[in-house]
């Protein structure tokens, strides 16, 4: 779990770095998004096998075609 706080760390410093709007600065928001659904544990292990495998955390939405709405449902691995 040490590596994976080590990469939240990492993203958020590139975000501060980049600013507002930057391609850093989203996905520090997403890490963030992440942390507040699934718990500091589980982020820091999906940042850690993302960083194995290339991949980056996005959001997974669920789609209602009656409502026509999009509602966030969880974090997956892309």
């Amino acid at each position: 779990m040490g590596k994976g706080k080590e990469l939240f760390g990492h993203y958020n410093d590139l975000a501060k770095e980049k600013g507002p709007g930057s391609e850093e600065s989203t996905y520090a928001g997403v890490l963030f998004q992440a942390l507040l659904m699934l718990g500091e544990r589980r982020v820091f292990e999906l940042l850690e096998e993302a960083d194995e495998t290339g991949k980056k955390l996005h959001f997974e939405y669920k789609t209602d075609p009656e409502k026509g709405t999009k509602d966030l449902s969880g974090i997956t691995l892309v």
